[in-house]
C-alpha cells in the first residue's frame, strides 16, 4: 500500500528493500538512511540471515521472506529493489500495482522483454523509477558531459571505454551475489551485462541512439566457477546514430590493477578519463569550474598543434557516488519534488542500454552485425 507523496511531504519517506543479494544494496541502502527525509520500515529477502543482517544495519521495524507480502502490509511510498535481474520486472510490475515508487539497482533487467515490461508498468501507472548507474552520479560524469555537450573537442567520432577486474569470486563479490551472476537466465549474461553496462550507459547518454553492433564474447577459462554458458571476457563495436563508433571491453580476469577508463575523441580534441580525467582541446574551450591548466605532451615523430591545449579535472573522486552520495539525494528530490527522473538513470534511457545489451549478446551468438532497433 503506498502513501501519497503529498502527505509524505510532511514526513519521512517511508522505503523497504526488496532483495539484499546484490552487494550493492548495502552502500545503497545507507545512502537512503543518512537522508533525514527518509525512514527504512522494511525489507523483503528470502534469505534470513540477510533479513537479519538489514534489520541490525538500519533498524527495520519488519521484514519478510516474500516481497508482495511487504507491499500489501506496509505503508510504503517506495523501495529499494537490489535482487537479481530477472527478478526486478516482477518486483516493479507489484510495486506500480500499487503505486509504489521504485529505485532499482542497474541493470534494468536480464533481458529487454522484462525491461519493456518495466518500463510500461511505470509509465502506465505514473510511478516514479530510477535505474541506478552509479558512476552517472559522479560530478566528473556531469563535467565530461558539459564538455561534450559544448563542442569542447569538436564532433565526436570515436568513443572507448576499458572496465573489468579479476572476477567476481576475486573482486571479493558475496556468495549471494555470485550465486546469480554465474547464472545466465538471472543475469542476462556474464562481465558484459555486469561491467560494460556502465559504459553503455554513458556512451548513450551522452552520444545518443545505437544504431548497429557488432560484438565477441568468449570464456577465458582460468575460473572454473563459472558455467559455460557466461562469459568473462568480451568485446563490442557500437555505431551511434550520429555518425560516432564506439569500442567497449570487459573481463572478469584482470590480472593486476583494474581498468576503468574512457576517452572521447573529436575533430578539435580528446577527453581521457581514468587515473585522472583530462581535455586536450584546439577548440579553446572554457574548461570546468577548478580544472587547471597541464602541459601538452610532446609527440614524438610527430607535431603536436601549436594551438593544442589541456586542462586536468581536481584530484580526488566523489567516494558517495552510489554510496550514500548523490544519487539518492536526487531520487528523493525527485520524489519530493514530483518530478521524473531524467538522464542516465532515466527508465527510457536505462531500456535503451537494456537493447544495446541484448543486442550485443545478438551478435555474439550469431556471429554478425545486429541493427537496433530490435525486433
Amino acid at each position: 500500500m503506498a502513501a501519497t507523496v503529498e502527505a509524505a511531504r510532511s514526513r519521512r519517506l517511508r522505503f523497504g528493500i526488496v532483495g539484499m543479494t546484490s552487494d550493492h544494496v548495502w552502500g545503497m541502502g545507507d545512502g537512503l538512511a543518512a537522508l533525514p527525509e527518509v525512514e527504512l520500515v522494511a525489507g523483503a529477502e528470502s534469505y534470513a540471515e540477510l533479513r537479519e543482517r538489514a534489520t541490525h544495519q538500519w533498524g527495520l521495524q519488519r521484514t519478510y521472506a516474500d516481497f508482495e507480502k511487504m507491499l500489501d502490509a506496509e505503508e510504503l511510498d517506495a523501495i529499494l529493489v537490489c535482487g537479481d535481474n530477472a527478478s526486478k520486472a516482477d518486483v516493479a510490475e507489484g510495486a506500480a500495482r500499487r503505486k509504489v515508487h521504485v529505485y532499482q539497482d542497474k541493470p534494468m533487467a536480464a533481458t529487454l522483454a522484462q525491461a519493456n515490461r518495466i518500463l510500461r508498468a511505470a509509465e502506465e501507472s505514473g510511478i516514479t523509477l530510477m535505474v541506478a548507474y552509479h558512476s552517472a552520479f559522479s560530478p566528473i560524469y556531469d563535467a565530461v558531459k558539459r564538455l561534450l555537450d559544448a563542442g569542447a573537442i569538436g564532433r565526436v567520432y570515436l568513443a572507448r571505454g576499458v572496465t573489468g577486474h579479476g572476477g567476481p569470486v576475486e573482486y571479493g563479490c558475496s556468495p549471494y551475489f555470485c550465486e546469480w551472476l554465474f547464472d545466465k537466465r538471472r543475469n542476462g549474461g556474464g562481465t558484459f551485462v555486469d561491467e560494460a553496462c556502465y559504459l553503455v550507459n554513458a556512451f548513450v547518454d551522452y552520444l545518443g541512439a545505437v544504431t548497429e553492433v557488432s560484438a565477441f564474447t568468449a570464456q577465458i577459462g582460468h575460473r572454473d566457477y563459472l558455467s559455460p554458458d557466461v562469459e568473462d571476457n568480451s568485446v563490442a563495436i557500437l555505431r551511434f546514430a550520429g555518425g560516432a563508433l564506439g569500442v567497449i571491453d570487459a573481463k572478469w580476469g584482470q590480472v593486476g590493477p583494474a581498468p576503468a577508463r574512457t576517452s572521447y575523441h573529436g575533430t578539435q580534441g580528446t577527453v581521457i578519463n581514468g587515473a585522472t580525467t583530462d581535455v586536450y582541446s584546439t577548440a579553446d574551450p572554457a574548461p570546468p569550474a577548478g580544472w587547471e591548466p597541464v602541459e601538452v605532451p610532446a609527440r614524438g615523430g610527430g607535431r603536436t598543434p601549436a594551438n593544442l591545449k589541456g586542462w586536468r579535472a581536481p584530484s580526488g573522486r566523489d567516494a558517495g557516488a552510489g554510496r550514500g552520495g548523490r544519487e539518492q539525494r536526487y531520487f528523493v528530490d525527485c520524489l519530493l519534488a514530483g518530478r521524473p527522473v531524467e538522464g542516465a538513470g532515466s527508465p527510457r534511457v536505462a531500456r535503451v542500454v537494456q537493447e544495446v545489451i541484448e543486442a550485443v549478446y545478438r551478435s555474439a551468438g550469431s556471429g554478425r552485425a545486429v541493427r537496433l532497433p530490435l525486433e
